[in-house]
């Protein structure tokens, strides 16, 4: 082979490695990352479904895992849908009525004029 044939071939392989390092590389950890979280399930950890629910990890039965959405409700999904482990669940509080707001309106119930 001369250099004009090795030159000929020279885009192609630089395509090749392009996508390697910009498509392949990056899927593969994803999905070893997201095997890695899928078999670090345990009972009673806080999770996230692909669905965009959060639950309670209750029970794991190899690839069907029971998760308590709320108090009694308590569904069972494929380990795959398991996205997220969330590691600090915010607290559910109330919204405090701290009186007007900033802009000297009054809070929601003391205007009149809105139905």
């Amino acid at each position: 082979m001369d250099a004009s044939q090795l030159e000929a071939y020279l885009p192609l392989v630089l395509l090749i490695v392009v996508g390697y390092l910009l498509l392949i590389r990056p899927a593969r950890r994803r999905a070893q990352a997201t095997a890695a979280l899928q078999s670090a399930l345990s009972a009673g950890d806080d999770v996230m479904l692909s669905s965009g629910l959060f639950g309670s990890v209750v029970d794991i039965e190899g690839e069907v895992i029971r998760v308590e959405l709320a108090p009694g409700i308590v569904v069972r999904v494929h380990r795959g849908a398991i996205t997220q482990i969330i590691k600090d669940r915010p607290a559910q509080t109330e919204p405090e009525d701290d009186g007007p707001d900033p802009a000297g309106r009054p809070s929601g119930d003391d205007n009149p004029g809105v139905n």
